[in-house]
């Protein structure tokens, strides 16, 4: 069976390290009774691991004045992953608490605004840091336990060296933890799980994520190309044949990476796909390379940064076109060629140029399935986890 195919096992929170653990996982189950389709509530799953491994758990459940945030470790699941089904986070109106599995913090912020109507989706899905020291509106307060390995018996108000708000008048200094733990999970409990528990339970429950579908490969080239380091080369080697020699959450082969198509922090008016931001694994076209072949007749952009890691070269003969991008690497020495041109004799670029450059190449991005044969130098781009049986051959490169 081929990793693609593998089925995630569904991680439920079952921790009982906080008084609102408990509610949290009812609310869960109670959702998945009736197949996560209850009016008002909204629910994203996500999807993590590696090899015959993969896990599913709920990341969040939102609804228009609470969140939940699961990703707080609960359990170790094998030698590569851990359980994260637990909720992190807790937002209801005016509060919104972080939790965390070594018992360091909480940290908690109190909406201190004047106007929550219009203010509620900005507390709700903001990233909230030193807004004193950012001349932001004064809209809430941080407090911090500032313990590790220990659980504290009270929040205290902190303002980040001057850089937060610090409380006025009748607003806390303190927050008693015994309490806010207890009111969040009366919260939750009176607010959301009894809502969802008005609702009637589905006859048959469905899976959150449907089966992905296998599109066999049928892209223009018969083998792909790419580098790997010595010790994955021989992992390879030994489990080609056999990939129950390695445990579970390793039965997948691993290449050098090259990285994304256009880095996060781009700037640039060039519109390209988002999933050029993702991350592949690089591979040249060129049918003449053989296990003879060095390491200079294939792509630089394909062998990965640095040579002296990529000391095999192999060949990837694919069974499927999922997660398979094609991409023409030679705009971007097209684009960077104009731009030189047109700042000559200045022979430096900006950061903005660059970005051009990269995004240039990243508006080329198509799956494989739709690449109509016309691109001037042509990479594979590979974004899932490949299977052992699709390797061709193996090559050292002689020194």
């Amino acid at each position: 069976m081929s990793v693609l195919a593998t089925k995630p096992k569904f991680l439920y929170p079952h921790a009982r390290q906080f008084p609102f653990d408990e509610v949290a996982e009812k609310i869960v189950k109670a959702l998945e009774k009736r197949n996560w389709k209850v009016p008002g509530i909204n629910v994203e799953f996500d999807t993590y691991g590696s090899g015959e491994a993969k896990y599913q758990l709920v990341r969040y459940i939102e609804g228009d004045d609470f969140k939940l945030f699961f990703c707080r470790t609960q359990d170790t699941l094998d030698s590569r992953w851990c359980d994260t089904a637990a909720v992190h986070e807790i937002y209801i109106p005016k509060q919104i608490l972080s939790v965390f599995a070594d018992e360091s913090g909480p940290t908690y912020y109190l909406y201190v605004g004047d106007n929550w109507d219009e203010d509620k989706n900005w507390f709700m899905n903001s990233t909230k840091v030193n807004s004193k020291l950012n001349k932001e509106p004064r809209r809430y307060l941080l407090y911090r336990g500032n313990t590790y390995k220990q659980r504290a018996k009270c929040l205290v108000h902190d303002n980040d060296l001057g850089r937060e708000y610090a409380p006025r008048c009748n607003e806390p200094r303190t927050i008693n933890l015994d309490k806010k733990f207890k009111e969040f999970k009366d919260w939750l409990e009176e607010h959301v799980l009894k809502y969802i528990l008005t609702f009637p339970e589905a006859d048959i429950i469905e899976s959150p994520i449907a089966e992905k579908e296998l599109t066999p490969y049928n892209g223009p080239w018969p083998l792909v190309f790419s580098t790997c380091d010595g010790k994955n080369a021989e992992r390879m080697i030994k489990c080609k044949e056999n990939p129950e020699q390695l445990l579970p959450e390793e039965r997948f082969v691993r290449l050098n990476h090259s990285g994304r198509v256009v880095p996060l922090d781009i700037n640039s008016k060039i519109k390209f796909p988002e999933i050029a931001y993702e991350g592949f694994y690089w591979c040249d076209v060129n049918q003449n390379i053989t296990p003879k072949s060095s390491l200079d007749e294939i792509s630089s952009d394909a062998r990965g940064w640095s040579i002296a890691y990529s000391m095999y070269i192999v060949a990837l003969k694919l069974k499927f076109s999922n997660d398979v991008y094609v991409i023409d690497n030679a705009t971007f020495y097209e684009e960077r060629k104009k731009i030189f041109e047109a700042i000559a004799p200045r022979n430096r670029l900006t950061d903005e140029e660059l970005d051009n450059c990269y995004a240039a190449r990243g508006a080329t991005i198509v799956p494989i399935t739709d690449y109509k044969g016309n691109y001037k130098e042509p990479l594979v781009l590979i974004e899932r986890e490949l299977d052992f049986d699709e390797v061709e051959w193996i090559s050292k490169v002689k020194n």
